[in-house]
């Protein structure tokens, strides 16, 4: 896996293509939030989940499904508590937003060095898939792990391979939405 100040990277890069009602500070957080949350799913070592299990790391909690329903949640409860006009787009792009914000942690840990896959179709399938080109080198999960040499060499992997792309997303999008 990416470590976790990496994965906000790809939230940060769609804001721009946020609409302006959209691209808050609260919003974006949200996005932020939202790439990071499945790896809450390490909570389960320490109660015994097993790695290959779909409740375990990289499971359930990194499929689409997972990331489809809780952008629905997310989306509708903001929708109803700040009341977005229900003829407005805005709810489906914020839908959007939220849901490839979450989608993006199991696209960036299938493109990691380590680990047991990502489970993308749980809970239909719990088989685990890597993209056939992994530059990423995992994460160390253990904070002691990621202040070591093996954590620099992990963030300046994440630097080439997920903040330099994401700063060219958002410098383009930035500068294609002024022209527009």
């Amino acid at each position: 896996m990416p470590s976790i100040v990496s994965h906000p990277a790809i939230p940060l890069a769609l804001t721009p293509l946020l609409p302006d009602e959209l691209r808050s500070p609260g919003i974006v957080f949200l996005g932020a939030v939202c790439s990071v949350l499945p790896d809450l799913d390490v909570v389960g070592f320490r109660f015994g989940v097993p790695y290959g299990h779909m409740l375990g790391h990289r499971g359930l909690s990194h499929s689409i499904i997972f990331a489809l329903l809780l952008s629905t949640c997310l989306a509708w409860l903001l929708a109803v508590t700040v009341q977005i006009p229900p003829t407005s787009h805005t709810p489906v792009v914020l839908w959007g937003f939220l849901s490839l914000s979450t989608l993006s942690h199991g696209l960036l840990d299938a493109l990691t060095s380590g680990g047991l896959g990502v489970a993308f179709f749980a809970p239909f399938d719990n088989r685990r898939y890597f993209f056939p080109w992994r530059p990423i080198r995992v994460s160390p999960i253990t904070v002691r792990g990621f202040f070591s040499i093996r954590g620099v060499q992990v963030l300046r992997s994440e630097l080439q391979w997920i903040w330099l792309p994401a700063g060219l997303v958002t410098i383009l999008t930035t500068g294609l939405r002024r022209i527009g």
